[in-house]
């Protein structure tokens, strides 16, 4: 445990509660030394040799005192450096995380990261600073009363090691067990997660063509998993923590047998006999609270190895030295090929130039890589091979702060902070003042938005902009873009989930944010498109054709064959029970 967390938080922090973790096994020895004066006190108070008892009496009452004082000191110490090397923990993976591509911050991730960063990072703290001092200072005391049991009756103490040897064995056969039974109910429930998900979305469809049995059938499937991984789970919990008390109970039974036997036979006295079953007693306690805090211990050196993987992910690489400004803003690919695996290629040696000044659509059918395109302009990922340059300068060669102030993104997913519309819009420019919000607000329709609602600027949006619509989140988007004021703009589709109302809203917002200025537009409805400057048709990773709507339309290549299909496919209506085209 104490090893995992010095190779997540380096070994500065990690020798400091080591240091903490020392002090208290020190205590739980000076503590045993409090419980040794018990044989000396027992032996002279069955002897009648009361003066001498007295005399013990107090040491034990100092001895306490002092162990009580000492511990109040160390524990202090012990909860401070574990918070503080918790903390360490949190910048490293914050700090990181800030040097990672912005691809790798999936749904996926971002849920794990969130976890590390709030919930793993208390559980760990509460179980260094609670259960793994709680487990050394036990160990530290059962090891200091063996002591004490040895130098009172050693023929006693033997055998109370041999019992301890046999409840060792069985403490890692239970942890052994109790692991693996975690492992499989794991894999479980995280299969059972993408089922439920699964499950839910697929209800409507489902439900419209009569097929509800078949949306059970993958769900039934991934329960039944989950009783066999929890049924395997609760089996090694029972036989693991029933071998566990067997083993303790018969060390108690050996020790209790043997010092009883030994003080019949006048070998040990009375007095001695008492301590040796009260420390025995004791040693059982100690072990009781090793054996209640296993899998604890064990959950919390997995957060430590995710903390570690995460670490370890390569950053986005930094330019050294920074490069010299883009001359313009033009967008260049450079015969880029990029895929998300090394099995799959998304992009195939992809060449595209945009002038700057000027709009690039790019349209397709879906999964041909048209996203992935702008992402590698925002460096959202690196390109495996080929270039993307802003102007005359490779983005890989540009830093992040530098190449973000060139460039404005607005996709469909909308990311609003749980805040206010200003601090929202102010993302893009925290130091921007009244007068250029106010036109930001203006030219995306968002003053539209705060002149009707009762707390204008000041009206919270609720976690991920909750409170608003589709359209007003995305306006919210485009006054950001505006107040950055970026040469280049960044478009996926942003009207694509919108009704008609908030479209064309939006999409006058978008007319007004890209005059000017240099623009990637990934267009899924190719109605957005014909009046842009340039239009790639791109498919299975390759740019088939590009020119303008016009152009390509004569050429009646693979543009012209989608842009008959979805004309086709908006000019149906349904009428009289069957499907007909609009006149």
């Amino acid at each position: 445990m104490l090893r995992a967390l010095a190779v997540v938080v380096g070994e500065g922090p990690a020798a400091r509660v080591r240091g903490a973790f020392a002090a208290t096994a020190g205590t739980a020895v000076l503590e045993a030394v409090g419980l040794a004066m018990l044989v000396p006190l027992v032996t002279d108070l069955l002897a009648e040799r009361f003066p001498r008892v007295w005399l013990w009496t107090a040491l034990l009452v100092v001895i306490v005192a002092a162990s009580i004082v000492v511990q109040t000191i160390v524990n202090a110490r012990r909860r401070a450096v574990t918070s503080a090397a918790v903390s360490v923990l949190q910048r490293k993976v914050t700090d990181h995380a800030t040097t990672l591509p912005l691809g790798w911050f999936g749904p996926a991730n971002q849920d794990r990261l969130t976890r590390l960063l709030s919930d793993a990072a208390d559980a760990l703290s509460l179980t260094i600073n609670g259960v793994v001092s709680i487990n050394l200072r036990a160990v530290a005391l059962g090891a200091a009363l063996w002591i004490v049991l040895a130098i009172v009756d050693l023929p006693t103490a033997l055998v109370g090691a041999v019992g301890l040897a046999f409840v060792a064995l069985l403490y890692r056969l239970a942890v052994r067990m109790l692991r693996g039974a975690t492992v499989t109910g794991d894999a479980a429930s995280d299969r059972i997660n993408g089922q439920l998900v699964e499950f839910a979305q697929n209800q409507p469809v489902l439900r419209a063509h009569g097929r509800v049995g078949d949306a059970n059938t993958e769900l039934v499937d991934a329960l039944v998993q989950v009783r066999k991984g929890a049924s395997a789970y609760f089996r090694g919990a029972i036989v693991g923590v029933s071998a566990f008390v067997v083993g303790c109970a018969f060390f108690s039974t050996a020790v209790l047998l043997v010092a009883v036997t030994r003080a019949e036979d006048g070998a040990t006295t009375t007095a001695a006999a008492v301590c040796v079953v009260l420390f025995s007693a004791l040693l059982v306690d100690a072990l009781a609270a090793l054996g209640r805090s296993g899998s604890v211990i064990w959950a919390a050196e997995r957060t430590l190895g995710e903390v570690e993987e995460l670490l370890a992910t390569p950053p986005l690489a930094v330019p050294s030295p920074p490069h010299a400004p883009p001359r313009d803003s033009s967008l260049t690919f450079d015969d880029v090929s990029f895929g998300y695996t090394r099995e799959r290629a998304v992009l195939d040696s992809v060449s595209l130039h945009v002038p700057a000044g000027t709009t690039c659509a790019v349209v397709g059918p879906s999964g041909s890589g048209k996203t992935t395109l702008a992402r590698l302009v925002a460096r959202f990922w690196d390109v495996d091979a080929g270039s993307v340059c802003l102007g005359d300068v490779d983005v890989r060669d540009m830093s992040s702060d530098d190449l973000m102030s060139r460039i404005s993104m607005v996709f469909q997913d909308v990311y609003l902070f749980d805040g206010t519309i200003r601090e929202n819009v102010l993302v893009a420019d925290p130091a921007a003042d009244d007068d250029a919000l106010a036109r930001a607000a203006r030219h995306a329709r968002v003053d539209e938005i705060v002149a009707r609602l009762p707390d204008g600027w000041d009206t919270r949006v609720g976690e991920h902009g909750a409170a608003l619509s589709g359209g007003e989140r995305q306006r919210v988007s485009l006054a950001r873009a505006f107040l950055s004021d970026a040469p280049v703009v960044l478009l996926d589709e942003p009207t694509s989930a919108l009704d008609g109302d908030s479209e064309a809203a939006v999409q006058a917002a978008i007319d007004e944010l890209t005059r000017g200025r240099t623009v990637l537009m990934i267009a899924h409805r190719l109605g957005t498109v014909a009046g842009a400057d340039l239009i790639c048709f791109v498919e299975s990773g390759r740019v088939a054709e590009s020119g303008t709507h016009d152009a390509l339309l004569a050429a009646d290549g693979r543009y012209a064959a989608f842009w008959r299909e979805q004309e086709q496919a908006r000019t149906w209506r349904i009428g009289n029970g069957s499907a007909q085209v609009a006149g």
